[in-house]
């Protein structure tokens, strides 16, 4: 391709491919223009830099030697719905589009029954959120074991409507969360401790709301067994006076 291109070279890459430049100049590369598909006859604008990269009339498909195929998949007829907000029929642009207008979209986001799904989405949104970021750490499992000495208990047990504890003693109505340092310090850009710590403040209302006492355990240090012993003896302790 030459550095500086031709009206009269374009039109001839244009007619190579069985199309027709309708447009009387050519301007740059990225400058749209008038073609005519040598297929259907239709009318339809394209550069030419995506027109030599392929991308044809986006309407027509040539599958034997595919001299008008290319860059495009074929469009998908979407059929006519209607707006769950003004119940008004209408066409829309894309499979995702719901509502027929961004009026309507704040509408629905005041109604009550849009806050409710909201809340319950953004509740199990959270549960999967923190199922992903659960680690035990070595710690943890030997102080489960500790507690398993002592009581008979279920460990990360999704009891509390979807939301576990890292031990749950069901005998005593105690829930123990072992929390480690990612919990109170921001440890890396994808984390955000903002949501790791809102998340925390529901698991503990759910947990209370069922009945059961949340023992936290914060732990902000590497594997430890003297340090979990110290809090489990401590936790003994404090099971006496709860």
């Amino acid at each position: 391709m030459p550095a500086k291109l031709t009206y009269d070279y374009v039109v001839e890459v244009i007619k190579s491919k069985g199309y027709e430049l309708l447009s009387k100049e050519y301007v740059s590369n990225t400058t749209h223009m008038e073609l005519r598909c040598g297929k259907c006859q239709e009318v339809y604008t394209q550069t030419f830099d995506r027109f030599t990269r392929g991308f044809y009339h986006p309407l027509c498909r040539y599958n034997d030697n595919k001299p008008f195929g290319g860059g495009y998949k074929k469009p998908i007829t979407l059929q006519p719905i209607s707006c769950p907000s003004c119940n008004m029929s209408f066409q829309p642009k894309r499979s995702t589009t719901k509502l027929c207008s961004l009026v309507c979209a704040r509408k629905l986001e005041q109604t009550e029954e849009y806050k409710r799904g909201a809340k319950e989405n953004g509740r199990k949104g959270g549960q999967v959120s923190a199922t992903r970021q659960s680690r035990r750490s070595q710690n943890e499992i030997y102080f489960s074991e500790l507690c398993a000495q002592q009581f008979e208990i279920t460990t990360n047990e999704p009891y509390f409507e979807g939301w576990d504890a890292d031990v749950i003693i069901h005998s005593h109505k105690l829930a123990i969360l072992w929390n480690g340092i990612w919990h109170y310090k921001q440890i890396s850009k994808t984390q955000s401790l903002k949501q790791v710590q809102a998340r925390d403040r529901v698991k503990i209302a759910i947990i209370e709301k069922h009945g059961y006492t949340p023992y936290i355990i914060v732990d902000m240090g590497k594997h430890d067994k003297q340090f979990v012993e110290q809090e489990f003896e401590t936790f003994l302790f404090m099971r006496m006076e709860i």
